[in-house]
């Protein structure tokens, strides 16, 4: 009996090392891929700055030019340009977005960023929980989640360890995702699956609440959620160690604390708090 417990026991570990080197080369190659995707998206932020200026510019030579033109030709060619000026905002704004989310992915898989450093806390816990969300949707295109964001603004910005913070995030949403994805299978289309983010600041301090209504955790297995090598997924949907992970970057990098409460096929909430 004792041998077959130990045989078990040494070919699920075996299983988690294999994952855990699959993670590995998928980190290394995502780095390269994130390296690669830098330089465009910089090329994109540096010409539509440089566009924005030419519209400017080509207002001021028609401004000149008024005489010369119709009261319909000044209507269009205006209208044209607002349109173009808009456009290249935009265009300029979500460059600048990816570029946010593809350094802070490489400082995850380098492993060695920056220290804590001034962040728009609200700003990044929406950007990294829906980097999260496609990225589960990349897996499962049938999949989809309506997120409920409620925002303190006087949370501001805050110091912390961006990187580390950012997976905190991304395993947290990942597992949320996870639970109310299970509840659909299981209840079919009458469920709505959903995760709420909010944040309030107390004084010194910020909390950070992440919510779903998937299927729950039972209070049994609340105990050992942030164990190394812990889960309850099958194998092959999780290593064990997001939930480790997160609480190592909470406590240990952030001085802070986390906590769980879970109705089983109801809801579970993991409450954050970090000095502010």
């Amino acid at each position: 009996m004792g041998t077959e417990i130990t045989e078990k026991g040494i070919e699920v570990y075996q299983q988690k090392i294999l994952e855990l080197n699959r993670l590995a080369e998928i980190g290394q190659l995502s780095a390269g891929i994130l390296h690669e995707i830098k330089n465009p998206v910089s090329f994109v932020n540096n010409f539509s700055r440089l566009s924005q200026g030419l519209v400017e510019e080509i207002r001021d030579i028609l401004q000149k030019e008024l005489g010369a033109l119709s009261a319909e030709d000044i209507a269009a060619e205006k209208e044209l340009l607002d349109t173009l000026a808009v456009n290249l905002l935009k265009i300029n704004e979500n460059g600048r977005r990816i570029e946010r989310i593809v350094q802070g992915m490489l400082a995850h898989t380098r492993g060695d960023g920056p220290g804590a450093e001034p962040t728009d806390l609200n700003q990044l816990l929406e950007e990294y929980s829906k980097l999260a969300y496609h990225s589960v949707r990349a897996e499962d295109s049938e999949f989809n989640v309506t997120f409920d964001y409620q925002f303190d603004p006087a949370v501001g910005i805050v110091q912390v360890v961006k990187g580390d913070l950012g997976r905190v995030v991304v395993n947290l949403v990942n597992n949320a995702c996870y639970a109310v994805n299970e509840r659909r299978k299981r209840e079919g289309i009458g469920f709505g699956p959903a995760i709420g983010i909010r944040t309030q600041r107390e004084g010194g301090e910020v909390e950070i609440l992440i919510a779903d209504n998937g299927i729950g955790i039972p209070q049994e297995i609340i105990a050992r959620l942030f164990e190394p090598f812990f889960t309850t997924k099958p194998v092959g949907k999780g290593t064990g160690l997001g939930l480790s992970l997160t609480y190592a970057s909470i406590v240990d990098t952030h001085k802070g604390t986390i906590g769980v409460t879970s109705v089983p096929n109801e809801r579970t909430e993991f409450r954050i708090v970090i000095p502010a």
